[in-house]
C-alpha cells in the first residue's frame, strides 16, 4: 500500500428501495439521497452518529425510473440546498432535501427527448449540465430553470457530463469522444477517449500525475488526460465495464462497475478494492468528510468511511463480510475452473498477494471452489465468493463462435438479410450483453435499454434486473420509429427498417413525459400569481390535481379509454385559460402540456370551455404560431402541435375540430418550417402533425373530395420546402444536432407519399412533380445519404411509383 490512510469499513446500509440504486450522494454528513430503478428519490437523515444510522424519506415518485442526481449548496434562496433527480422519464426536477413527495418540486424542467443519465453542478457560476440518451448535453442556469444551450456535436448518448469550472464543460460520450466546451456552448476540442465513455472527475490541482481530469470506459480502463487531450496515464484494475467516478477530499479517486468492486487509486495505484454482494455497482459518490456512498443492483445504498467513530457496529459488520463470502460467482465471469490444478487452502497462508485487489480460486477442503482477494493493508486473502457452475433454465448450453452460452437469440434487423445473433449467459447483467451487441454490430446505444429488456423478457426470469415498461407511443421517444410490437418469437430493434406501406393509416400520439410533472409546475406557477386576476382558484387547482393523478395512473398503450366526466370538461375549461393567456407566455406550458395527455387519454375529448370556445380556435387565438412569438418561445409552439397531434390520434369530435379548422392550421404552421433544420424537438412536432393531418385527409372518405385535394396541395408544397432544406446527413462529433438526426425528414417524407398515393389525385400528382419539385427533393434525399437508410428507400420507391 503506497499510503497510510486506513482501510475504508461499512459504516451504514440504506435499505428501502424495490429495484436498483443508480444515483447517490453524500452532500452533507447529516443526510444522504439515492434514486432507484424502482422510480423514486430518497432522502436519508442521519439519527445516529456512533454507528451512523439513516431514516428514509420519500422525496419523489414516478413511474418511470431515476438514473442520476446532483446537489446544488445552499444559497441564500435554497438554505438546505437543492437535489437535481432525473430518469428515463426526460424531465430534472430540483427539490430541497427537507421536501416529500407530497408536496410539489421547486422546479421541473423539460428540454430532453430521452432518458437523462448523467448531471452535473458548477455552484460557483450557478448552472448545471445534463446529459441524456438522445444525444444531446444541456445547460441549465440554476434558478431560471430553463436551458440556457445546447452543447452540440453528439452522435450517441451523453453518459457523462463535467461542470468542470466557470469557465469549461467537459462531456464523455458513446461515440468514444471526450468533448471540451467553454461556457457559451462553443466546443473547444475533443479527442478519442478510447472506448465508450462511461464518466468523469475533475482532479485536484497539483495531484502528482499532473492530470486534470480522469474519464471510465467500457473497457475497464481509467485514463487520466490533461485538458487538452493528452493522456497522462492509464489505471488498470478493473476486470468490466466502469460506470462511476469520484473524488475524495484527499484527492483520492474512487471508481465503480460491473465487476462487483468500489476501488481507491492514490496516483496510479489500486491501494483498496472493495467487493459488493452485488452483480452491478452502478454508482459512487463522496463526501465532505471523506465518507464514500455507493448504489448498487442489490437495491442497497452503503456508505462506507475510514473513520473509526462512523464505523458500523460488529454485527453490521459481520453480516457484510458475510454476505460477501455467499455470493455466487459465475463460472464464466472467472474463466475455465480446472479443479484438478487447484490450490488448497493452504495456498492462503504459503503464499502472499503482490497488490492489491489480486484474486485467487482455491480449492475448499470439502471440493467447492471459493474466490479470494488480496488486501494489502491487512496483509491476507479476503473471501469474496463461491465459485458455481450455471446453466441456463433447460440445462442446455448453445455453442456460437466457438464459446457456449445459454441463450442465442435471432436478432432481425432488416428484411431479406440474415438476423444479427445476441449470444447470452444467464449470469451476465443484461445490460452488460445489450452494450456489447449494440457495440458489436454499430447499432446506437440509445437503444441498450429496449435491448437488455428483451432479454430479461425472454430468459424467463433466469436473469438479473427487472424490466421496465416500454413506451407506448411508437413515435413518441421522438429520434426513432419503431414498425409496431416487439413479435414473441424473434426481436426487432427499433432501428430495424421494416417496410413501411403508403399510405400511412395510423395516427401517433406523443405521450413521453409525466402528467404529474406538468401539474406540479402549474401548481407552483400559480402560485406565484398570489391572488391576482391570473391565478386559478384552489377548488380548480383541486380538479386539476384529480385529473393529473387520473393520468399518472393511466395506461397509455392502450386505445384512448378515459371517460368524459363533469371533472374533465372543467379541467379542460381551465388549462384552456392556462395555456392560452398566462403570462408570461413561458408560463403557458405546463397547461398546454397536461392538456396534451386529456387529449391521448380521452375517449371524447371536451372541444369547448364552459363559454363554448372551442379549444383549437383558442390555442390558434392566442398567437402561439406567430412568427415572432415562435422565435423566442418555440418550445409553446412545440406542445401545441403535439396537443393537435394527440387530439387526431384518439377521438372523433377532436378529428372533427381539426378538420373545421384545418385551413388555418395549415397557415399557421408555415412560420415553423423555418427552424426544422435548427430544433429537432420542433421538426419532430411539426412533422408529426403533418403526418397526422396527412392520414386526417386521406382516410376519411366521407368528407369532400375536392377538400381535400385543396388540403393536399398545401401540404405537398409545404412538405416539399421543408424537405428541401434537411441538411446532409452527418454522424460526425462535430455536425450539427439536425444533420445526425433524420428522423424529422423520414417523418416528412413518409407525409408526401401518404398524400400522394392515399389521395390518388391526378392534379395533386402533376403539380407534385412540375410545380413542387418533388422528384428533385427526393433525388437530393439521396445526394444527402439519407437512402442509406432502408427505410426512407421503401417510401421513396412507392412515392416514385405514384409519380410516374
Amino acid at each position: 500500500m503506497s499510503g497510510s490512510a486506513p482501510e475504508f469499513k461499512l459504516s451504514a446500509t440504506l435499505k428501502g428501495h424495490q429495484s436498483d440504486v443508480r444515483g447517490v450522494l453524500l452532500p452533507d454528513p447529516s443526510f444522504a439521497a439515492t434514486a432507484s430503478r424502482d422510480g423514486t428519490t430518497k432522502v436519508w437523515k442521519r439519527t445516529s452518529t456512533t454507528p451512523p444510522s439513516y431514516d428514509p424519506s420519500e422525496s419523489s415518485q414516478g413511474a418511470q425510473f431515476k438514473t442520476c442526481l446532483a446537489y446544488v449548496p445552499p444559497s441564500k434562496e435554497f438554505q438546505d440546498g437543492l437535489i437535481l433527480s432525473a430518469g428515463q422519464d426526460a424531465l430534472i426536477e430540483a427539490r430541497q432535501p427537507t421536501s416529500t413527495a407530497e408536496v410539489n418540486a421547486d422546479a421541473i424542467m423539460v428540454g430532453h427527448s430521452h432518458q437523462v443519465c448523467s448531471l452535473d453542478v458548477c455552484a460557483e457560476a450557478n448552472y448545471f449540465v445534463s446529459g441524456s440518451w438522445d444525444s444531446t448535453a444541456k445547460v441549465w442556469e440554476i434558478g431560471r430553470w430553463e436551458v440556457a444551450f445546447d452543447l452540440p456535436g453528439h452522435t450517441a448518448t451523453v453518459w457523462s457530463v463535467l461542470a468542470y469550472d466557470r469557465e469549461t464543460i467537459l462531456t464523455g460520450c458513446a461515440d468514444r469522444a471526450i468533448r471540451v466546451f467553454d461556457v457559451r456552448g462553443k466546443m473547444l476540442r475533443s479527442w478519442d477517449g478510447k472506448d465508450i465513455v462511461r464518466a468523469l472527475t475533475k482532479l485536484p490541482k497539483g495531484n502528482s500525475t499532473g492530470a486534470e481530469i480522469a474519464s471510465a470506459s467500457n473497457d475497464g480502463v481509467i485514463r487520466l488526460w490533461t485538458l487538452k487531450g493528452d493522456l497522462v496515464a492509464e489505471l488498470f484494475g478493473h476486470e468490466a465495464f466502469i460506470y462511476s467516478l469520484a473524488i475524495l477530499p484527499s484527492g483520492e479517486i474512487v471508481s465503480s462497475g460491473e465487476d462487483r468492486s468500489v476501488r481507491i487509486w492514490q496516483g496510479t495505484n489500486c491501494v483498496q478494492v472493495i467487493t459488493l454482494p452485488a452483480i452491478s455497482v452502478w454508482t459512487v459518490s463522496t463526501s465532505p468528510n471523506g465518507d464514500i456512498i455507493v448504489g448498487s443492483s442489490d437495491k442497497l445504498a452503503r456508505i462506507f468511511t475510514r473513520d473509526p467513530e462512523r464505523t458500523a457496529d460488529a454485527e453490521s459488520l459481520a453480516q457484510f463480510e458475510e454476505s460477501v463470502k455467499a455470493s455466487s460467482i459465475p463460472q464464466q465471469q472467472v474463466g475455465q475452473v480446472n479443479m484438478t490444478d487447484l490450490p488448497g487452502p493452504e495456498f492462503l497462508q504459503r503464499k502472499s498477494g503482490t497488490k492489491e485487489g489480486q484474486s485467487q480460486i482455491v480449492k475448499e477442503s470439502d471440493g467447492s471452489a471459493s474466490l479470494y482477494q488480496w488486501s494489502m493493508s491487512q496483509q491476507s486473502w479476503i473471501k469474496i465468493g463461491q465459485v458455481v457452475d450455471s446453466t441456463s433454465s433447460g440445462g442446455n448450453k448453445t455453442a456460437y463462435n466457438g464459446k457456449e452460452y445459454d441463450y442465442v437469440f435471432d436478432i432481425d434487423i432488416e428484411d431479406g438479410k440474415p438476423p444479427l445473433k445476441l449470444p447470452y449467459n444467464v449470469t451476465v447483467n443484461p445490460y452488460d450483453a445489450a452494450t456489447k451487441f449494440l457495440q458489436d454490430n454499430e447499432l446506437p446505444m440509445t437503444y441498450l435499454e429496449e435491448t437488455a429488456n428483451f432479454i430479461i423478457k425472454n430468459t424467463q426470469g433466469a436473469t438479473l434486473g427487472q424490466s421496465q415498461p416500454v413506451g407506448a407511443d411508437p413515435w413518441g421517444t421522438e429520434n426513432r420509429y419503431r414498425p409496431g410490437e416487439v413479435p414473441t418469437s424473434s426481436y426487432q430493434p427499433p432501428p430495424a427498417p421494416a417496410k413501411q406501406t403508403l399510405p400511412q393509416k395510423e395516427y401517433l400520439p406523443v405521450v413521453i413525459g409525466k402528467p404529474a410533472a406538468a401539474m406540479a409546475q402549474i401548481s407552483k406557477k400559480n402560485a406565484e400569481y398570489g391572488g391576482s386576476e391570473m391565478a386559478v382558484s384552489e377548488d380548480e387547482i383541486k380538479t386539476l390535481s384529480a385529473v393529473a393523478q387520473q393520468l399518472e395512473k393511466y395506461n397509455f398503450q392502450g386505445k384512448p379509454s378515459l371517460a368524459s366526466s363533469s371533472e374533465l370538461q372543467e379541467a379542460v375549461s381551465i388549462l384552456i385559460r392556462v395555456g392560452t393567456h398566462w403570462q408570461p407566455p413561458a408560463n403557458r406550458l405546463a397547461g398546454l402540456d397536461l392538456l396534451r395527455f386529456i387529449a391521448a387519454a380521452a375517449k371524447e375529448f371536451p372541444v369547448a370551455d364552459a363559454d363554448g370556445v372551442d379549444v383549437v380556435a383558442s390555442i390558434l387565438g392566442s398567437g402561439v404560431f406567430d412568427a415572432d412569438f415562435v422565435r423566442s418561445n418555440n418550445k409553446l409552439a412545440m406542445i401545441a402541435m403535439r396537443f393537435y397531434s394527440n387530439l387526431l390520434y384518439t377521438s372523433g369530435n377532436g378529428r372533427e375540430l381539426v378538420r373545421e379548422h384545418l385551413e388555418s392550421i395549415l397557415e399557421s404552421l408555415k412560420p415553423l418550417s423555418a427552424i426544422v433544420t435548427t430544433d429537432v424537438s420542433v421538426a419532430v412536432a411539426l412533422t408529426t402533425l403533418y403526418l397526422n393531418i396527412a392520414v386526417l385527409i386521406t382516410s376519411d372518405k366521407s368528407s369532400n373530395s375536392d377538400a381535400n385535394a385543396n388540403y393536399g396541395l398545401s401540404l405537398v408544397e409545404e412538405l416539399s420546402q421543408v424537405l428541401a432544406a434537411f441538411p446532409a446527413v452527418n454522424h460526425t462529433a462535430s455536425a450539427a444536432p439536425s444533420a445526425q438526426s433524420t428522423e424529422p425528414a423520414y417523418r416528412t417524407t413518409v407525409a408526401l407519399g401518404t398524400i400522394l398515393v392515399g389521395l390518388k389525385n391526378a392534379e395533386l400528382t402533376s403539380a407534385a412533380k412540375d410545380i413542387f419539385d418533388v422528384p428533385n427533393a427526393l433525388a437530393h434525399l439521396r445526394s444527402k445519404k439519407y437512402l442509406e437508410e432502408p427505410r426512407f428507400k421503401t417510401v421513396v420507391s412507392e412515392i416514385q411509383a405514384a409519380l410516374r
